[in-house]
């Protein structure tokens, strides 16, 4: 059990995250929480910093981004980072959770929808699960790529 621990946070330790919110106090509270995980964290104050950044640095795996936000909402840098991305989990907050806005983070297929204020329980949850889930869908990929390299058809 102990080996599997020290597994789960040598995975953290390289995990990064890019935290996308307008609100300082928001961002600076969840690179905090993230931080003292053992993922290293990297901050955007708006939709458009954030793709600025992705272009400049490929090395994320994760997006924690607000809902609402002025210049590009939430939703708008999820659909972005999906053209440039295909397997980058994007998690989103929203202060202003409703059925309407929940649904169309659904159909835009985000990984997760957390109304604020959230616990931290709940957000480590969706954390860890979106990352295992991306370790899982990049294993798949490499053994589809090393399948296809050993067959000529």
């Amino acid at each position: 059990m102990g080996r599997r621990n020290e597994k789960t946070r040598s995975e953290r330790l390289k995990a990064r995250i890019l935290v996308v919110d307008d609100e300082p106090l928001v961002a600076e509270t969840l690179r905090d929480i993230l931080e003292s995980e053992g993922f290293k964290v990297k901050r955007a104050e708006n939709g458009r910093e954030a793709l600025d950044t992705l272009m400049s640095d490929h090395r994320f795996d994760l997006i924690i981004t607000d809902m609402k936000m002025p210049e590009m909402d939430g939703l708008e840098l999820l659909r972005r980072v999906q053209k440039m991305k295909k397997n980058l989990p994007v998690i989103v907050l929203t202060g202003y959770a409703t059925l309407k806005n929940g649904l169309q983070a659904i159909r835009e297929e985000v990984y997760d929808y957390i109304s604020k204020p959230f616990s931290v329980s709940v957000l480590m949850i969706a954390v860890r699960e979106a990352l295992k889930d991306k370790a899982r869908r990049r294993r798949y990929e490499e053994r589809l790529q090393n399948t296809a390299g050993n067959h000529s058809w």
